[in-house]
């Protein structure tokens, strides 16, 4: 039985997600993603050239990671509200996690960098898409992607008030509620 060939870009990124949930951004240096990975310090440069490289790398591939398992999943569900409380559950509450269990891992979800602001486009595209028929069959004058932002940033809020997982789960559980509540959809 053949195992798919794992790249040394591949493995950088295991390795460099690992450094970068353990210290943060600020205190990963390339020295260390290139220790965690087993290469030297110049192989990794040639795989990125710099750490900034590295970490918009390591967000995106954890984005289209989580991504995908949220479409697969909602692909099963039925009505509006269990496919958008799925999507902001499974997405809202990833970085609550991580945060929670590596405190340092803050740093995946901080708006001054380029990717994590990309990550927060590429899910309010998604709630867009998924409220869309719904506030156009309300009639409501708002437009889809102003009601995804809503969600989306309101849920960023509900971090910083949130005890614990279990009730960042309850506060976007309401959270989403009240949206599909207030475009008319079955809650």
């Amino acid at each position: 039985m053949s195992h798919p060939k794992v790249s040394k870009e591949q493995l950088a990124l295991e390795a460099a997600t690992d450094v970068f949930l353990r210290y943060g951004y600020a205190r990963t240096t390339m020295g260390d993603i290139a220790a965690q990975v087993g290469m030297s310090r110049p192989a990794l440069y040639v795989l990125f050239p710099d750490k900034d490289a590295v970490f918009a790398a390591v967000i995106r591939r954890m984005d289209e990671q989580k991504r995908r398992e949220i479409q697969a999943k909602i692909a099963r569900l039925d009505g509006l509200h269990a496919k958008l409380l799925h999507a902001c559950i499974s997405w809202g509450t990833h970085g609550f996690d991580l945060a929670e269990a590596h405190p340092d891992a803050a740093d995946l979800f901080d708006l001054r960098f380029a990717a994590v602001r990309k990550v927060y486009e590429e899910f309010q595209s998604l709630v867009a898409d998924l409220i869309r028929d719904q506030v156009r069959s309300a009639g409501i004058a708002d437009e889809p992607e102003a009601l995804a932002r809503c969600l989306v940033f309101g849920m960023r809020g509900l971090r910083e008030t949130a005890r614990n997982g279990k009730d960042m789960r309850r506060l976007i559980a309401v959270h989403v509620a009240t949206l599909v509540r207030s475009i008319g959809g079955e809650s």
